[in-house]
């Protein structure tokens, strides 16, 4: 199936810059995207926009398939239902957070601050090992029981204010690949069999994280985490252009959708 073109770019980021056009295969769908990206070596960080845009298209797409077949999303302004699982984020995003958080005025900043330090104590008191390895190099079963004891610790998202996302411009690619067509109170203990996610025929997130994997040595990063990886872990010099680097993250979501 053709879609009409999706424009994304990467405008903020300084120096010189080009546009072209491509098109992401995923699953059995086409889709053309005109991305403007800076031609200089960067880091991914300034090019999230480009895949928050290119996600927000994957899901009105999906949406708008559900839809015809006469199906809605249940997720709402409000419900904060989700907001209590383990978020993996690519270190580019976490790092973006930690930017959000820092240019955030007070008393804003100190608030959102507090609130993570009382996540991470929370899921210390609550002995979940939330170190990089039992997060990161951990098997898929692992990782599947990292997150029910998550879930089990009960941990609101640090940006949860009144089953909000305070966040909600600059969240996740996670948390933006996260719908579902069940009734939204079945995310608080969400399994197989209660639970409906939305397919968008692969995970950009995932991509985002596998990419930097390769190119920067860094895995996943747990969301409560991000202030404090991001502090430690600077970004490293930028060794690719842009165009590159769009393409690498998008030939992994390719692979993935397939």
């Amino acid at each position: 199936m053709q879609h009409e073109p999706v424009i994304l770019s990467a405008t903020l980021v300084p120096g010189p810059a080009a546009t072209g056009n491509v098109t992401i295969r995923i699953g059995d769908d086409l889709i053309p995207i005109t991305v403007t990206v800076p031609t200089d070596n960067t880091d991914l960080e300034p090019l999230l926009p480009i895949f928050q845009g290119f996600l927000g298209a994957m899901s009105a797409r999906a949406v708008a398939i559900l839809e015809a077949e006469g199906k809605s999303i249940s997720c709402r302004a409000g419900c904060g239902a989700c907001c209590r699982q383990a978020v993996p984020v690519a270190p580019s995003e976490a790092r973006a957070v930690a930017r959000h958080v820092a240019a955030m005025p007070e008393p804003d900043r100190n608030a959102v601050e507090t609130r993570f330090a009382a996540a991470r104590r929370a899921l210390d008191d609550a002995g979940v090992d939330h170190g990089p390895a039992a997060f990161t190099e951990a098997t898929m079963e692992d990782r599947l029981a990292f997150g029910m004891a998550y879930l089990l610790a009960r941990v609101p998202c640090p940006f949860l204010i009144d089953e909000n996302r305070s966040i909600h411009p600059v969240r996740p690619l996670a948390c933006r690949e996260y719908l579902v067509t069940s009734p939204a109170e079945n995310c608080e203990w969400p399994t197989r069999d209660n639970v409906s996610p939305v397919r968008l025929g692969g995970s950009l997130g995932q991509a985002l994280i596998a990419s930097e994997a390769v190119m920067e040595g860094s895995r996943r990063v747990l969301l409560a985490d991000a202030l404090d990886w991001a502090a430690k872990n600077p970004a490293p010099p930028p060794m690719h252009n842009g165009p590159s680097l769009v393409k690498a993250v998008f030939d992994v979501l390719a692979k993935l959708s397939t």
